[in-house]
């Protein structure tokens, strides 16, 4: 029985391998219409040119491959001879991408692929190579504006042009907008008009990377409108955001902490000094309070300073804040700075052990006594500080450890932002 049920397995299975298989569908692309179509083309000393139509409400992606020793250069114009786009080294390698964006009307094209060495060749001289010219069209859809308020999350596309978001707003209101970038390619910039249309606030990079973020505190009531845009020619994927209504912390740019107290509040990146201002300062001082100066002129000067990132920030609105402290004095001239420290606590947070009990004879020095809380290179975001007694001991540094895991903790907020 078990002979026979083995042999019956066995000529089942020549069967099946004899059997004729079954025929794959065939695809005729004789009798279908690409959107993508690829030219092959040769720069010899000069640019290649082409000329193309591009049909009403169709956006157009123009790539330059090369297939040689070949750095490309690629323009497009409009049939005026007005550019519209040019780019360098955009897509892959040294491989060249231009977007342009669709108008409600057809549009002759004039497309110029030229080398990088011919910036510089002199007459005579041969430059050029190889390379393939891949035209992808797709069907535009027109985003138009959008209404938005506290907490929106919108996405899209920006490919040349500005997408606009409107906000309904009240005399007094903070907001906080941020225009994230989600893919390589886009360096997102971000515009705040008036009812009137009129730009009042402006953001390049504050937001941290190329991103841009806007904190705005609105004089008037009425309808305000957030331009979201590609600096230059950039083109990209992106996220907006505009965050939950909060209280924001108390900014006065002087303020007093005391001995056991703990102050909180929130820095603006510092990055272009031409950016519009922010609602949050760069900086803040501190000053002692009676009680504190008190203590010191009773013989117990021996404190620690000690400034602390705060773990409750949102990484779409900054918050990578790096804390630095300086120590120092007003003067007639400007603050003058006696100490500082960058990472003495660890972590990258700051920790300045100082025995101040050497101004406990000169009250006007303790007057002018003023601890400055920053962001080291410009960072910024949320942190507290804190004054207590005792000199607590610095912390000793792994530079190259924390080089790692700064540049880990980089690649990963990146990642997660362009699979979001």
């Amino acid at each position: 029985m078990t002979t026979t049920f083995r042999c019956s397995l066995l000529l089942a299975g020549v069967a099946a391998l004899m059997a004729p298989p079954a025929l794959a569908q065939v695809r005729d692309l004789d009798g279908e219409r690409s959107d993508v179509r690829v030219f092959q083309g040769r720069i010899d000393g000069e640019a290649s040119v082409f000329t193309v139509t591009l049909p009403a409400d169709t956006g157009l992606q123009v790539d330059v491959i090369a297939t040689g020793n070949l750095d490309p250069v690629l323009r497009v114009k409009d049939a005026r001879g007005e550019l519209l786009g040019e780019n360098d080294d955009f897509g892959d390698g040294l491989n060249s991408r231009v977007m342009i964006g669709a108008e409600g009307r057809s549009r002759r094209l004039t497309i110029e692929v030229d080398s990088f060495d011919g910036e510089w060749a002199g007459e005579g001289e041969g430059y050029g190579g190889s390379f393939d010219l891949r035209l992808s069209t797709n069907e535009y859809v027109e985003v138009g504006t959008r209404a938005v308020t506290y907490g929106a999350r919108e996405t899209g596309m920006l490919v040349g042009g500005e997408h606009l978001f409107t906000m309904q707003a009240r005399a007094g209101q903070t907001v906080e907008a941020a225009l994230i970038a989600t893919e390589d390619g886009l360096d997102p910039y971000l515009e705040l008009r008036d009812p009137s249309g009129e730009t009042i606030a402006f953001d390049d990079d504050g937001g941290g990377a190329l991103n841009a973020l806007l904190r705005h505190t609105f004089e008037d009531s009425g309808t305000y409108t957030f331009a979201a845009s590609g600096l230059g020619e950039s083109t990209g994927s992106y996220r907006f955001r505009v965050r939950e209504r909060r209280e924001m912390p108390a900014q006065l740019p002087l303020q007093v902490i005391g001995i056991d107290d703990e102050a909180s509040g929130e820095l603006a990146e510092g990055w272009d000094e031409e950016a519009a201002p922010t609602t949050s300062p760069t900086q803040i001082d501190y000053q002692l309070s009676e009680e504190a100066k008190a203590a010191i002129r009773a013989g117990n000067g021996e404190v620690t300073i000690r400034m602390t990132a705060s773990d409750a920030a949102d990484p779409d609105f900054g918050g990578a804040i790096d804390p630095y402290i300086e120590l120092g004095f007003d003067t007639p001239l400007g603050f003058a700075m006696v100490e500082s420290d960058d990472d003495g606590a660890g972590d990258l947070n700051a920790l300045l052990p100082i025995d101040l009990g050497t101004l406990a004879g000169d009250p006007a020095l303790l007057d002018a006594l003023r601890i400055r809380a920053q962001g080291f290179g410009g960072s910024g975001g949320a942190y507290t500080l804190t004054v207590t007694p005792g000199l607590e001991a610095r912390v000793e540094q792994d530079w190259e450890a924390m080089e790692a895991a700064v540049d880990a903790a980089a690649d990963a907020m990146e990642e997660a932002a362009y699979e979001d």
